[in-house]
């Protein structure tokens, strides 16, 4: 298959994801779908259309296409989990719990598969099974999530009502806006006669916006070309919860797209000042001073950033760009050199970015050395 098809086929699938973030399953359907007729033999796109399926709970149709694929994939421990998953949503617990079960058969440590043994014998009422499964989550994630919600529902079920309202203070205290286990909270105040509490709670579940549902939309509408729409999204987790540092950075790269540099600035400094140590928002911030002619400002961010990440090749090379503008050439070329000392990480920036980021920053170096002399 060529290299162009391969790169089609990638595209399609982040595009996938990104409508499956934003719910809409029928467009993601339809895009792993463009992927199958160009690779009509892919284990892995058929595997996500199967999951696209368990996240639209079209079970029967996933479950269908993931036991086509038992004999042809090597990890087994992942498609157990996901058939388990099926299994589950359909209602069917003993399944669920057989292929959790062999899912760890295959990984003992594959914390998605005991998540979903937990729930199975939580939903079987196996009550004391499902705790020690769900402690042995958290013994390897103190702060995971599900297992906090489901131990604590396990606790409200067994009538230990102060208890799992321990628990659900756990997850709030990492996500507030969490409005499913707002509303656990709020029967278990209300199962204890504190019904202030679990007034407020109740409440609480039905108002407020949970930020990072926002911001993963704002991430989809991004990925898919939509940045106004995802500006909006931004700005609404932000309004729900104007800390949220991740958040700035993302709204300050959709307000670049888009043109509309001094806002970009405002929310890269708002993520640098949440965050310091976010060097990809240092670099941003940097690349907007200079696009707003800003130039010194943006050496300054080039440093911080490099100064998190030594082999941070983006930064040192718009450093090197703008001491180029600055008539610096010198020490404009000891930046692309530094530029190209590594080669990053294949999660940081992909390989086509990099491929891209070479070919600048050698046509930069053999500008310099005209002007230098070299």
């Amino acid at each position: 298959m060529s290299v162009s098809t391969d790169k089609q086929v990638l595209e399609l699938k982040k595009d996938a994801l990104s409508y499956s973030k934003l719910r809409d399953f029928s467009k993601a359907q339809k895009t792993i779908k463009k992927a199958l007729e160009l690779r009509p033999n892919s284990i892995n796109l058929v595997h996500e259309l199967a999951k696209i399926n368990l996240k639209s709970k079209n079970y029967e149709l996933s479950l269908e296409l993931l036991l086509e694929l038992e004999d042809k994939v090597s990890k087994k421990y992942i498609l157990y989990k996901d058939i388990g998953l099926a299994y589950f949503g359909m209602g069917k617990l003993e399944k669920a719990l057989y292929f959790s079960d062999k899912s760890l058969e295959d990984n003992r440590e594959y914390i998605e598969a005991l998540v979903l043994k937990g729930k199975s014998l939580r939903e079987l009422e196996n009550y004391e099974e499902a705790i020690i499964i769900f402690d042995k989550v958290l013994s390897k994630d103190s702060n995971h999530r599900d297992a906090l919600y489901q131990k604590g529902k396990i606790n409200h079920n067994l009538g230990k009502y102060r208890e799992s309202l321990d628990l659900f203070d756990k997850v709030l205290a990492l996500s507030p806006r969490d409005t499913e286990v707002l509303e656990a909270k709020g029967l278990s105040h209300d199962e204890l006669d504190e019904y202030k509490e679990a007034s407020e709670a109740l409440i609480k579940s039905t108002t407020v916006e949970n930020e990072v549902i926002y911001n993963d939309r704002g991430v989809a509408l991004t990925r898919l070309g939509y940045n106004h729409k995802a500006i909006d999204s931004y700005r609404r987790a932000l309004s729900s919860n104007p800390k949220y540092a991740i958040c700035w950075f993302n709204l300050g790269k959709a307000l670049f797209r888009v043109g509309d540099l001094n806002e970009a600035l405002r929310a890269f400094k708002q993520s640098t000042e949440l965050n310091p140590k976010n060097r990809s928002a240092w670099n941003n911030r940097g690349v907007t001073l200079r696009q707003l002619n800003r130039l010194e400002e943006s050496l300054d961010c080039y440093d911080r950033a490099i100064s998190l990440k030594k082999s941070y090749s983006w930064a040192w090379h718009n450093k090197g760009y703008v001491l180029e503008l600055l008539d610096r050439p010198r020490e404009s070329l000891e930046c692309y050199l530094a530029a190209l000392k590594q080669k990053p990480s294949p999660n940081e920036h992909g390989g086509v970015e990099w491929v891209k980021l070479k070919k600048d920053t050698n046509a930069a170096i053999k500008r310099i050395n005209k002007i230098i002399g070299e």
